[in-house]
Parts: C-alpha cells; sequence; structure tokens
C-alpha cells in the first residue's frame, strides 16, 4: 500500500463531511445543525467524524480553508494594476449563486458565527491579494472594504437590481481602491 493512500482517504472523508455540511447549511441554521445530522449527511461515522475534528467549528474553519487555498494562488498573481479583485469578484459570484442563503445568514443571530468566519476569511483573502499588488493596508481598511461589498451585494439583492454581475464586480472593486490609502 502507497503511503499516500491514508491521505486520500482521510481527503474523501473531510470533503464528504464538509459537503455534507454545506448541504444543510443551505436549509438549517448554524445553530441547529447538530454533528450527527453531519456524519448522516456525509454517511460517515460519527467517531471518523471525531479522528478528524473536534467541533463543527473545526470542520467549518477547515472548508474554508480549503476555498482560500484555490483562491489565494489567484489573489497572489493579481500583482499589476487591475480593474478586478479575485477576492471582490468570487464574492460577488458565490452570492449571487446563492443569495437566499446569504440573506438568511447575514441577518440569522444564530448562524452569526458562520458569517463571523466567512467575513474573517475573506478578509485574510483580500489583505493577501492587496500585499501582493503592493499595498501595506491596515486591517480596518481590509476590514471596511469586505463590509462595504456585504453592503453592496445585500443592496444588489434587495432592491433586485437589473445590474450584470460584471458591473457590480467594477463597482466593488472600484470601493475597493478608493479605500486604499
Amino acid at each position: 500500500m502507497s503511503e499516500k493512500s491514508p491521505d486520500r482517504r482521510i481527503a474523501r472523508t473531510q470533503n464528504a463531511l464538509w459537503s455534507a455540511l454545506q448541504g444543510l447549511l443551505q436549509d438549517q441554521s448554524w445553530d441547529d445543525i447538530t454533528i450527527k445530522m453531519i456524519c448522516d449527511g456525509a454517511d460517515v461515522a460519527r467517531s471518523s467524524f471525531y479522528a478528524h475534528f473536534d467541533t463543527k467549528l473545526d470542520l467549518l474553519d477547515m472548508g474554508f480553508s480549503s476555498v482560500l487555498a484555490e483562491l489565494m494562488p489567484l489573489a497572489e498573481r493579481n500583482t499589476g494594476p487591475s480593474k478586478h479583485y479575485v477576492t471582490t469578484n468570487w464574492l460577488v459570484d458565490h452570492i449571487l449563486e446563492n443569495p437566499g442563503f446569504f440573506m438568511r445568514v447575514s441577518r440569522s443571530q444564530s448562524d452569526l458565527v458562520l458569517f463571523t468566519r466567512f467575513t474573517k476569511a475573506l478578509e485574510n483573502l483580500l489583505a493577501l491579494e492587496l500585499a501582493a499588488i503592493g499595498h501595506t493596508t491596515p486591517r480596518t481598511t481590509v476590514t471596511f472594504c469586505i463590509g462595504g461589498a456585504f453592503a453592496v451585494v445585500r443592496d444588489h439583492i434587495e432592491t433586485r437590481a437589473a445590474t450584470a454581475p460584471a458591473t457590480l464586480k467594477a463597482r466593488l472593486a472600484d470601493q475597493v481602491r478608493k479605500a486604499l490609502p
């Protein structure tokens, strides 16, 4: 047996758990989701869950980390004067694919943990992207940019604006540039 086999099994189990959690989050609040529900959705034993994670927050953080790991190389390569940012482009695409989910999670007290971790993950990605461009950006500015991006997209959804996603992305990129020192 090769040394890589256990790693693939670990990855397969973790991916199944992450997919199950994502599916549950579409219809359930964070507080209502149990580890048993996640395990049932992933067809994984509870003991397997606990072999990989201590809490469902650990699973959530792993999931966000894996998404960011895919986006970070793109953000790091975005080093020229750009009209767009990988972070805000991804944010627009992700939210517009799941507008009801975003609106529920961004307003729900029981989903506050989820939304806070999502926000921090995006702030880290944007900070990395801005550093790659050569901007030493205060953390408060990065937080302001992500909060503003959420507000713009939320307004877009609430008003059912006919704005094309490309226009929305350009608007967010312009707001980020204006906020930079």
